[in-house]
């Protein structure tokens, strides 16, 4: 008999369906529009996780894997109500589809971002820090750093321009500048 491979670590386990579950918990929102099942399923969905968390592999992406047991959850959840005409299991795959695609495609935007905010100068990633992350105001920030509100304003323009190119070069692979 083949040896068993140990179940990863509960803890780690753990922490990354917490990291994700409110994906999971929109992914299953995006087929299912009732709250009550909403939240019946997606409690069903995470039970199965926790049950089959020993066939996760940590090196590939978590939440493909998840998405297909709460699919799988949602279908069965359809077949067992039944309540006459509804979407089609067809169009719902579909829209499932399109939504695993559109974290895909969000989660490796955030991951370039991360990437091009770090390649920053100190300088324009603290600016960026001070504006995006505090509750201080355009004005105090200008005030703060010795400039005008306009001046602040054309600066944080060239930097979010910087950023968005720094982004579209990795997403097309040429990694960034």
């Amino acid at each position: 008999m083949p040896e068993r491979t140990p179940d990863p670590p509960p803890d780690d386990f753990v922490t990354v369906l917490l990291r994700h579950q409110r994906q999971i918990y929109a992914f299953i929102a995006t087929l299912l529009p009732h709250q009550i099942e909403l939240d019946d399923v997606y409690q069903q969905t995470c039970l199965v996780l926790w049950q089959k968390r020993d066939q996760f592999d940590p090196s590939r992406p978590f939440l493909p894997w998840a998405y297909a047991f709460a699919r799988n959850e949602v279908f069965s959840h359809l077949r067992r109500v039944d309540r006459g005409p509804s979407l089609s299991t067809a169009l719902l795959e579909r829209i499932a589809t399109a939504r695993e695609d559109a974290d895909t495609t969000a989660a490796a935007r955030r991951a370039a971002l991360e990437a091009c905010v770090k390649k920053l100068p100190e300088s324009h990633r603290s600016l960026i820090q001070s504006r995006y992350t505090s509750e201080i105001s355009l004005k105090d920030l200008a005030a703060a750093t010795a400039t005008t509100a306009a001046a602040l304003t054309m600066r944080l323009q060239r930097i979010r321009h910087a950023l968005l190119r720094c982004v579209e070069q990795a997403l097309a692979g040429g990694g960034g500048t």
